[in-house]
């Protein structure tokens, strides 16, 4: 029985990294099943084992912001609600602090299962949502037809920035794979990297793109400092900066939303667009949060507080009353509902985590963190079950289990 529980652990992590692309109701459950075998082989085998004492103790420390903000919040159903969605903030780091033979031998496994969950996510996605839009010519496609089967109409179970926010993540860690492996197996992973970036302009998610052009700079500066031939080493780089800079500029979605910025920067109005709308809304928070600096309002006020504000701003904020919008920015909503000290609590994550990343080279470990830390700007990630547990999840995995140096 001792040497079954760690087995029975590694496979309900499986589950919970196949699920959380797929079938992601159920994820819940496997966390919990997780979570169960995990304690009873810490503590039948006597394995728990804290490899960075400094992320596991602000990890639970950013939960138990979350826990005491509870009790001064108005709204404490809400706020309950709010701690139920977060609990993998909690569970995570102490699972991680269990070691694992298996997780650690077969720390590819869970990457792959990962993977291959989010590749089988998008094909069904992208199958249905051409056969709901009753697509006929694939090779004869306006703008229009192309928009039925895009965003939301081709994400229908979860929300496109973060299926973008996935699609990225396993393209990163295909990417890496690159890097270290075979001629023919670089080859084969051609196909299914350039699927998902298909996948994630169709998704249409403005955080999915700023990321991916963060992780190409990221992955350039990568290509020049370990490419030896130096024709290559200069022509590559140029080759993807310009690729991604002119399909950007010929990308609807982008080119809205740089109209956008520049028509806030030259006439302040921000009325006419998704990205103005959110500059209301963090113009707002920032007012809520000037009075309530240290502490915030709480995990069950924020959105009771934005609406207020968005009331004595119709005008400007009509969509977001008619919505009840979130704050759209997860350093602004941490900071929001548990004020400064969840705020830099938030940061020394990412602090720790990229610490950990230059120690061990692990290219991966610091691209996901920029992933997350780009999708948190203009997304609050950690309201929903797919956000939250995809950082938690990834985030003390690739920390507390770190890979061997490439």
């Amino acid at each position: 029985m001792k040497e079954l529980l760690p087995k029975i652990s590694f496979v309900f992590l499986l589950l919970i990294v196949a699920s959380l692309p797929t079938f992601w109701s159920l994820t819940p459950l496997f966390i919990a099943l997780f979570s169960i075998s995990t304690l009873a082989h810490g503590f039948v085998n006597n394995k728990f084992c804290i490899t960075n004492k400094a992320i596991v103790i602000t990890g639970i420390s950013f939960f138990l912001i979350h826990l005491i903000s509870v009790f001064y919040s108005e709204h404490r159903d809400v706020a309950w609600f709010d701690i139920e969605v977060k609990l993998s903030l909690l569970i995570f780091p102490i699972m991680f602090s269990v070691s694992n033979k298996y997780i650690d031998k077969y720390r590819n496994i869970v990457l792959v299962v990962f993977s291959a969950s989010v590749v089988i996510a998008n094909i069904y996605l992208l199958i249905v949502g051409m056969y709901n839009a009753e697509i006929i010519d694939i090779w004869n496609m306006d703008r229009n037809v192309v928009w039925r089967f895009s965003s939301s109409n081709l994400s229908k179970y979860i929300h496109p920035s973060y299926l973008s926010m996935y699609n990225l993540f396993v393209v990163v860690y295909m990417v890496q794979i690159i890097f270290t492996s075979s001629y023919k197996l670089r080859l084969w992973l051609i196909l299914p990297i350039s699927f998902l970036m298909v996948l994630i302009v169709l998704l249409q998610a403005k955080a999915g793109f700023l990321a991916v052009g963060v992780i190409v700079l990221y992955i350039v500066v990568l290509l020049f400092i370990k490419i030896k031939n130096r024709l290559i080493r200069y022509a590559l780089p140029l080759v993807i900066l310009f690729a991604t800079t002119y399909a950007a500029s010929q990308n609807y979605r982008m080119q809205i939303m740089f109209s956008s910025v520049v028509e806030i920067i030259k006439t302040g109005d921000s009325k006419t667009s998704s990205t103005g709308v959110r500059f209301e809304i963090w113009k707002v928070t920032t007012s809520i949060i000037g009075d309530n600096f240290i502490f915030g309002v709480g995990a069950g006020d924020i959105k009771p507080e934005l609406n207020k504000k968005y009331a004595e701003n119709p005008e400007f904020l009509e969509e977001a009353t008619d919505h009840h919008l979130n704050v759209h920015n997860q350093y602004l909503e941490t900071w929001l509902g548990e004020g400064f000290i969840g705020f830099g609590l938030l940061m020394a994550l990412f602090i720790y985590g990229i610490k950990v990343a230059l120690k061990n080279k692990d290219h991966l470990l610091a691209m996901f963190i920029i992933i997350i830390m780009v999708n948190f700007f203009p997304e609050a990630m950690l309201n929903s079950l797919n956000g939250v547990v995809f950082f938690s999840l990834f985030y003390y995995f690739l920390t507390l289990n770190p890979a061997r140096k490439i």
